[in-house]
């Protein structure tokens, strides 16, 4: 399958009206940064696609409702589980939160615009589609507002340290991150904690998901 954009107009302007799921990120305490929201292309022509709608409106609403952070999870979900986010996903929920922390968790994309297939198919593509808005966006989330636990991944660090120097966009962001190393803090000030993990879509041991749910819970008690 061939990367790009996601063909569904619905799931496109959903992106646009709310570029994030979960809380609201200045709300937030737990903001995890990915590189884009991928979606089998067949999914807005099955019925299951009233769950996908219904977690863009209200992610928060939906983790209550269903007791599970994200529609991939559910157990009529009818795609390959093997691909289109849903490792991405699975690996979150090991790390055991529940409906209780929905309050919490908002989960932002450098793409504001849903996609199919695997973005390092194209990278050239991922990298047309960024938008300057939605970037600058990103990086006033992360920067302003209550303190925060922001996740990022060894593969995001080297986009966003990439995009600083070809857009002159999210250069504090990449400032903070040049030369982080994986499975630390890259960051840390009175407003916000950066984490430099393994992305979720890898294969990642039980023991670090334990190890990174306890970090993000600590904050969660305790800020």
């Amino acid at each position: 399958m061939l990367y790009g954009v996601h063909p569904n107009r619905d799931l496109i302007d959903l992106f646009k009206d709310k570029p994030y799921q979960g809380v609201d990120p200045y709300k937030a305490k737990i903001v995890i940064i990915g590189n884009d929201a991928n979606y089998s292309p067949d999914i807005s022509k099955h019925v299951f696609f009233e769950h996908i709608l219904d977690y863009h409106s209200d992610g928060v609403r939906f983790w209550k409702k269903y007791n599970t952070h994200h529609p991939f999870l559910l157990s009529d979900y009818p795609f390959d589980k093997r691909k289109h986010g849903v490792k991405y996903h699975k690996n979150f929920s090991k790390m055991g939160f529940n409906a209780s922390h929905a309050d919490q968790f908002s989960f932002l994309e450098l793409l504001n615009i849903p996609t199919t297939g695997n973005t390092g198919e194209n990278k050239d593509l991922f990298f047309e589609l960024l938008d300057r808005g939605h970037l600058s966006w990103i990086e006033d989330v992360i920067l302003t507002g209550n303190k925060k636990f922001v996740l990022v991944n060894q593969t995001l660090t080297k986009n966003i340290i990439n995009i600083s120097r070809k857009h002159n966009v999210l250069r504090s962001l990449a400032k903070m991150l040049s030369g982080a190393k994986t499975m630390s803090i890259a960051h840390e000030s009175e407003s916000v904690v950066i984490y430099n993990g393994y992305s979720f879509s890898h294969s990642i041991s039980n023991n670090y998901l334990n190890d990174l749910g306890n970090l993000m819970l600590d904050f969660i008690e305790n800020t």
